[in-house]
């Protein structure tokens, strides 16, 4: 038979008679979708088994079965109403118990052996429809077998048969199918991933085990590159999960439930690891945030893994894969919370693992020397590091530093981010910076050049903004040397670029302050300023190291690092150009130049006298600004700030002139200096301007300032409150300016007539105290003022001012004698209508008790109504009688309470921990011991409250302590409604909790065996318990014996605090086997010091008695003397103490009036 030609060919077809090709001897039906079957109701077990037979002529029938499982499955897993699970899980486990018997009676039956079977069957005949099918099937029954607590058994047994080695080959050829079959890929991904979590990760290694089936690094490799592009329609978590979703998930499981070794050879595969961060940014929200938070919590928080292990996982690529989800955006309409979406997670995970050596990727660090010195951290020959001392400046010798940074790949990381543009970013870049310091020369170094020209752009803020921080870093401590400074300093251009970084130079700086922006201008101001405070510290650090080192080179290096920094700030003309601006005229602005220029001043003084400037008028202007009334109290703040800083530079500066007047101000510097601090209702707020007068008064030694308060506190206190006025009074203020401004032109002349003061008192001329010299100064002029022959009113407020002068003089402690001849002096010169008004300047009179509280409220002087300060160093202490050898006052009388009761709260501020070591615990167990009712009930609550705390904590280190208040609840409740808790059982609380919060502690096996004895105290027995098992008991530890014995004895000491307690130490019989251990050889000397304490504490509690008729304490006391003890001294006090508290009448009966005498001939016994 021949070819059909073309025609007939077009001919038959035409006539719709179709070819007849070779019969397909399976069903085609069989391999459609099975989406029209009517969904069934399963009412039992056999249902389901009858459905889930399989054969291979009947594929449809069993399709339909897997259908049904699915369904019933799905209404287990989502359940509409709870009440129809237990019984849907019964004819679950129905089904399963059938298997597994079918499989116990035939050994060669698999576990589901249908569902196996069918599997190689759909795998042998490429039937992915079912084979689909039966793997999303199994995977939905590890989930329902996860779900329920009785179906543990049979999810083991499914794993056992899924790992087959048979059914391994079919599972690893689908794994690794051709890419565009994702659903075979898929359901086998879901499979292992619910088989890896299943359980807790009971069967994740034996999954591993087969990891040539399960974990064949070229499928995984291949999978995690199979990943679709977002559609703009459908949102990233509501899209159907890709291969490299499921992939991903899968590692993620592994990586939660796998041992060390297995995590590591995952984590060893470069190829798997790079996929999972490759195609990060593609990603939905929630898988990228569980990438991130496993690989933070069970790899790099996990110590197991090696360092090494981490180190291979983050590399250049890693971290750059990770740094692009900086511009991940989540789309619109899904409710991502701010604090957990991928930037902000990526963010937080860069910031950890970039920022300490322990997760691989940072070295660590030398700070800002090179890698090279990092092992010589202790002494290094002087050539070589004369040798290592190279100028390493910018541009061309940047380059030698090349391979001089250890952590290379943070730095090339650092250098493809953007901080300029994106403030997490920048986060990231100054938290490397502060942990790596020797980034910071090696960024700007190799950093594209960013040209600082001032342009008022998103960019140029953010690069300042940058540039800003970078400066404000911390200077490390010894400049990052281990313990000690080094032998040689850091290389020069590390520090430079630390201290002003390579893009300011001197020709932007200056740009900056002349630029038309505010913000500009005012970006320029703060990064000059921080950068006079890095360089501050870097200074104060390498003068440290001079000291410490004494080396030639540290010297070099301070020289260079000053010198190099005026070469490149802005010259102090550029300052005093751009300060003159309308800029600059607003009060922040003005003050941040003013302080901007103060630095120049204190740091760099070379640099600000370069230009001549008259510092007086904008001192002056300064000072009228501040006494001019502010709109806002952050106004007057700026104000009060600019003045401090003009001051400052006026100290430095070697033309100001303080004591004369300039045109634009009443007074001379100094003087309105003092009007304002008299002024001024916030004391603090002028600090500054106090330092400065107490300076410039001791430059030119006018006001004494050997007391406290000091002249300087007198003449302002006595400023602030003249007579009859609520401001200062000018005609005051004239005459002391007019006195200061002649004292300091001829000093030596008032000292010399200091001199004649003093010496018209020859008698005493030696033994006088402190005396300002300016009061002879008063002395010479008050004739022009207040003199016999002058009729002037401005007289009488300056006499009233000399009159509480002179008064607060005497306060603050300046010699009476002399201030007496200062007074005679200005009487016999002045009017008689000003002459009683002095004649009573050093008596107290009721105008000078606003004077008197004036100089209190300054200067925090308590006078107590006296006519001297309290604290002034002038009157001689006696010396100090020599104390006897026992103080009595510490014994006689146990503590009072607490009125306060601040046990009560003082627990709840810190952790427990913390307040178990500073007692806090303890005073709260004490308040149950207390008076009154309320605050023992409300210690018990609170007790309560904190054994809910520590059940909270779950720490096993606080058992022991959750025992104790557990047994004082117990033994207190019963009783604390009608009486206190006994001291003997609070203070043993309080003591045994000190015990329990070391556990090396020598009584911390003898308190927990207590603890463990019974729940119940018997607070009575306590003392002769621990009495037994501390003295006649040998101790815990080698050598501690006396360390108990003493701890006993404390403890019974602080318990004996009232007569109920004496009461119980008598019927238990305490002193008496004290008073027969005293006798022992085996009591050491602090033992017996604390005895007799203990019996100083009993007669102080009402004792006495008892001690003498019932322990006979005379008869011992008088043993003791005659074998010549050497606690002679504190026996006696013992004896004249207890006789004298005792109840006489009963001890004279008991003793038949004896006993007065055995204590007085006990004075002579042992003399």
């Amino acid at each position: 038979m021949g070819k059909r030609t073309a025609s007939e060919a077009d001919a038959r077809h035409a006539q719709g008679v179709r070819h007849l090709k070779r019969q397909r001897i399976e069903n085609p039906a069989e391999r459609k979708p099975v989406n029209g079957a009517v969904s069934q109701e399963v009412t039992t077990g056999r249902q389901l088994q009858n459905a889930l037979i399989f054969e291979q002529g009947a594929a449809s029938n069993f399709r339909t079965g897997l259908n049904l499982l699915k369904d019933f499955l799905d209404s287990i897993l989502y359940a509409a109403d709870e009440h129809d699970l237990p019984g849907k899980r019964a004819i679950l486990r129905e089904y399963l118990e059938s298997q597994r018997a079918k499989a116990r009676e035939d050994k060669a039956t698999q576990f589901l052996h249908d569902l196996i079977q069918a599997w190689e069957y759909a795998a042998e005949t490429n039937f992915d429809a079912l084979l689909t099918q039966i793997v999303a099937n199994l995977a939905l029954l590890f989930r329902v077998f996860s779900a329920d607590p009785q179906c543990v058994e049979y999810g083991g047994l499914l794993c056992k048969a899924i790992l087959q080695h048979s059914v391994l080959r079919r599972l690893h050829w689908s794994l690794s199918a051709m890419s565009p079959k994702e659903t075979v890929i898929s359901p086998i991904l879901r499979l292992l991933t619910e088989m890896t979590k299943y359980n807790e990760g009971a069967h994740a290694k034996a999954i591993y085990l087969k990891n040539d089936f399960t974990l064949e690094p070229r499928a995984l490799a291949r999978n995690l590159g199979l990943w679709r592009g977002p559609k703009e329609d459908v949102a990233p978590d509501h899209r159907k999960p890709t291969v490299r979703t499921h992939t991903v998930r899968y590692l993620l499981t592994h990586l939660k439930f796998q041992d060390e070794a297995a995590k590591s050879e995952i984590l060893s595969n470069y190829h798997v690891i790079r996929g999972i961060f490759d195609h990060l940014a593609s990603d939905t929200p929630s898988l990228v945030l569980d990438v991130l938070d496993v690989f933070r919590d069970h790899v790099f928080a996990d110590k197991a893994v090696q360092r090494r292990v981490k180190s291979r996982i983050l590399v250049g690529k890693t971290l750059s894969s990770i740094a692009s989800l900086y511009r991940y955006e989540v789309p619109e309409g899904q409710a991502e919370d701010d604090q957990r979406s991928p930037c902000v997670a990526a963010h937080k995970f860069l910031c950890l693992v970039c920022t300490s050596p322990a997760y691989g990727v940072m070295l660590p660090s030398s700070g800002y020397y090179p890698p090279a010195r990092e092992e010589d951290d202790r002494n290094a020959d002087l050539e070589d590091g004369t040798e290592q001392f190279v100028d390493l400046h910018f541009g061309e010798e940047a380059q030698s530093a090349d391979g001089k940074t250890r952590n290379v790949i943070l730095g090339e990381f650092i250098r493809s981010l953007k901080p300029y543009a994106n403030t997490a970013q920048q986060e990231l870049v100054l938290a490397i910076f502060k942990a790596c310091p020797e980034l910071v020369a090696d960024y700007f170094a190799h950093k594209e050049a960013f040209h600082y020209d001032p342009k008022l752009t998103s960019t140029w803020i953010g690069y300042s903004s940058f540039l800003y921080q970078t400066i404000e870093l911390p200077v490390p401590d010894h400049l990052a040397a281990k313990r000690s400074y080094r032998q040689q300093p850091p290389p020069f251009s590390a520090l430079m670029q630390n201290i002003l970084p390579q893009p300011l130079t001197q020709q932007a700086l200056v740009r900056c302050l002349n630029h038309s922006s505010e913000l500009v201008n005012f970006f320029a101001v703060r990064v000059l300023i921080v950068a006079f405070h890095k360089l501050r510290a870097i200074l104060q650090e390498l003068l440290s190291a001079v000291e410490a080192r004494s080396s030639q080179l540290w010297k070099q290096t301070t020289r260079r690092i000053l010198n190099d920094f005026c070469q490149r700030c802005p010259p102090i003309k550029a300052i005093i150009i751009a300060s003159r601006k309308p800029t600059f005229q607003k009060d922040m602005m003005r003050e941040a130049i003013t302080r901007l220029w103060r630095l120049y001043y204190e740091i760099t003084p070379q640099v600000a006298l370069q230009e001549k400037f008259d510092v007086s008028i904008p001192l002056c202007n300064a000072l009228a600004q501040a006494e001019m009334p502010a709109s806002s109290p952050e106004d007057k703040a700026f104000r009060v700030m600019e003045l401090e800083h003009w001051i400052q530079i006026a100290r430095h500066s070697t033309a100001m002139r303080w004591w004369q007047r300039n045109k634009s101000l009443q007074y001379s510097p100094f003087t309105t200096l003092l009007r304002l601090m008299a002024n001024s209702q916030d004391a603090e707020l002028y600090s500054g301007v106090k330092a400065l007068l107490v300076a410039i008064s001791q430059e030119v030694d006018m006001l004494q300032t050997s007391t406290f308060p000091d002249a300087l506190d007198a003449l302002v206190a006595s400023l602030s409150v003249p007579s009859g006025s609520s401001a200062t009074s000018s005609h005051a203020l004239e005459f002391v300016d007019d006195c200061c401004a002649r004292f300091v032109r001829q000093p030596i002349k008032y000292f010399d007539d200091l001199d004649t003061l003093r010496a018209k008192d020859a008698a005493v001329a030696s033994s006088l105290g402190p005396i300002s010299p300016l009061l002879v100064t008063l002395i010479e002029q008050w004739p022009f003022k207040g003199g016999k022959a002058v009729k002037d009113n401005s007289a009488e407020p300056i006499a009233h001012w000399l009159s509480t002068f002179l008064f607060l003089l005497k306060l603050a402690g300046e010699d009476e004698t002399l201030l007496s001849l200062v007074r005679q002096a200005l009487v016999e010169t002045s009017n008689p209508a000003h002459q009683s008004v002095l004649g009573d300047a050093l008596m107290w009179k009721i105008g000078k008790q606003r004077a008197k509280e004036a100089l209190k409220l300054a200067t925090g002087a308590d006078f107590s109504g006296s006519e001297r300060s309290s604290i002034s160093p002038v009157p001689q202490e006696e010396a100090e009688q020599p104390t006897n050898e026992f103080n009595t006052a510490e014994l006689e009388l146990p503590p009072e309470e607490d009125e306060k009761h601040s046990g009560l709260t003082r627990w709840r501020r810190k952790d427990i921990e913390e307040s178990l070591e500073d007692g806090d615990i303890g005073a709260l167990l004490l308040c149950l011991c207390s008076k009154y009712t309320e605050i023992r009930l409300q210690a018990l609550a609170n007790i309560r409250q904190l054994m809910a705390k520590i059940n909270e904590s779950e720490s096993s280190d606080l058992l022991q302590l959750k025992l104790l208040l557990g047994e004082v609840l117990e033994s207190a409740e019963p009783i604390l409604h009608s009486r206190p808790l006994p001291y003997v059982g609070g203070v043993f609380a309080a003591h045994a909790s000190t015990v329990l919060a070391d556990p090396s502690h020598f009584m911390f096996g003898k308190v927990n065996e207590f603890l463990m004895k019974k729940p119940l105290w018997n607070v009575e027995h306590l003392p002769r318990y621990f009495g037994h098992e501390i003295i006649n008991s040998k101790p815990e530890q080698d050598g501690s014996y006396h360390q108990e014995v003493d701890w006993y004895l404390d403890y019974l000491f602080d318990a004996l605090r009232t007569s109920a307690d004496m009461e119980i130490y008598r019927t238990r019989n305490v002193f008496e086997k004290l008073l027969s251990y005293y006798a022992s050889g085996s009591c050491a000397i602090s033992a017996k010091e604390k005895t007799v304490k203990l019996l100083l504490r009993a007669a102080a509690v009402g004792g006495s008695t008892t001690l003498i008729t019932r322990c006979g304490v005379i008869s011992w006391i008088q043993m003791r003397l005659e074998s010549n003890d050497h606690r002679r001294q504190m026996l006696r006090l013992l004896a004249s103490r207890v006789y004298e508290t005792c109840d006489e009448e009963k001890v004279d009966a008991w003793s038949s009036g004896t006993a007065k005498e055995r204590i007085a001939l006990l004075a002579k016994v042992g003399t």
